[in-house]
């Protein structure tokens, strides 16, 4: 039976769907959810220099109509803006009770920025290759993360403003800040949130390097993953799914398997959380990260030796450069994550040059996705970090 409950969820998964069954963005979302909490809502529209678009979710004040310093929020792998507006403990939210002014970031290809990209007008059918595909984390470090800034800013009238970035965030925090230092001098605070780094310790990596050509033809396969014409209507399918109670214990053991520890959630955290997960993911990010596992390096995308030399004038692509990374920098991590083990982030905090104060959560059971989904997610963490930020 629970053989079958994870086909069901992997057909869910793989199904290309042909119609739109969500309306433009009538879907679950991190503007939903704002409302929901009866918070203030702005949305921003934003353009890269390479041209990719980009929406912002914005909670401007927490109802007191005055409009504090800005903070940028960034979220994680196969995610998006949502997973910093669960409940009324999540970070969005916590930050902005705390008078700031909260901006919620939205990478190419996920959440409304992938609405504003696939959506030709409100109640159109969506096309995902209205999306171009090749791009990873390095693009959003360089491109996505320097306009939001700017735009921020601008926006403002602020000369600095605060960053948080959980996983994958904290990767294009690291590219922007090494390979564009002089944005540096725009970050007021610079918080990371188990920091996606290097995996070298990761019981990830060993799974992956048994099975590394396996893993390249399925990323060689896809443009993005995973592969739907159609993720707003994926996500309701997999929410149905879901809801019947003979499944649901295996969509929680799904949502598990990105945990690494049992994870003390709700059925309607559950539903909720399969109503937007996973995002799309293009495959050239995830051969980025497929490198740094294999090689153990934080380094620059491999095309190759001859592209290699074209790009870098090296044959090797080089390494981060995160000593350039002098933002004032506080980390937050744990002892049951096992995508960023204490002993990667150990590594990370020695090359990093400005970092004021590391937390290390060690007296609860806290994974990978505790840092936005643990019910004590408000005392442990998110009080802590809008404490740092007022300092």
């Amino acid at each position: 039976m629970q053989l079958l409950n994870y086909r069901l969820i992997l057909i869910s998964l793989s199904t290309i769907i042909l119609f739109n069954t969500c309306d433009y963005a009538a879907c679950l979302d991190a503007s939903t959810k704002i409302k929901e909490f009866g918070y203030p809502l702005e949305t921003h529209e934003v353009w890269t220099d390479d041209r990719a678009h980009l929406g912002l979710e914005r909670i401007p004040h927490n109802g007191n109509k005055v409009i504090g310093k800005p903070v940028l929020l960034m979220h994680g792998l196969f995610s998006d803006s949502y997973i910093f507006a669960v409940n009324n403990s999540s970070l969005s939210f916590v930050l902005s009770d705390a008078g700031f002014d909260v901006w919620l970031y939205n990478a190419r290809g996920v959440g409304l920025s992938r609405t504003l990209s696939i959506y030709k007008r409100p109640g159109s059918l969506p096309n995902m290759n209205r999306i171009s595909w090749n791009f990873g984390f390095h693009e959003m470090g360089i491109y996505d993360l320097t306009a939001v800034i700017d735009f921020i800013l601008k926006k403002t009238e602020y000369s600095k403003l605060n960053v948080v970035g959980y996983s994958l965030g904290a990767t294009i925090a690291f590219v922007c800040l090494s390979d564009k230092p002089e944005y540096n001098a725009k970050v007021n605070k610079l918080v990371l949130i188990a920091p996606a780094t290097h995996f070298k310790t990761s019981p990830v990596t060993t799974i992956v390097k048994q099975f590394p050509k396996i893993v390249s033809i399925i990323l060689n396969g896809f443009d993005f993953i995973p592969y739907t014409a159609d993720p707003d209507a994926m996500y309701s399918q997999l929410r149905n799914v879901c809801a019947n109670e003979s499944v649901l214990k295996s969509c929680k053991n799904f949502i598990n398997l990105f945990e690494g520890v049992d994870l003390p959630i709700d059925k309607n955290t559950v539903l909720d959380i399969v109503s937007v997960f996973p995002q799309p993911v293009s495959s050239k990010l995830m051969k980025h990260y497929f490198q740094i596992v294999m090689k153990g390096r934080l380094s620059h995308y491999d095309y190759g030796t001859s592209e290699n030399l074209q790009r870098y004038n090296k044959i090797i692509p080089p390494d981060y450069d995160l000593s350039k990374v002098t933002a004032p920098t506080f980390i937050i991590h744990s002892n049951n994550d096992y995508l960023t083990t204490p002993t990667d982030v150990k590594w990370l905090i020695n090359l990093l040059p400005n970092v004021k104060e590391v937390r290390y959560i060690d007296q609860v059971q806290w994974g990978h996705l505790s840092f936005i989904l643990s019910p004590n997610i408000r005392e442990i963490m998110n009080l802590y970090i809008a404490k740092k930020l007022l300092d």
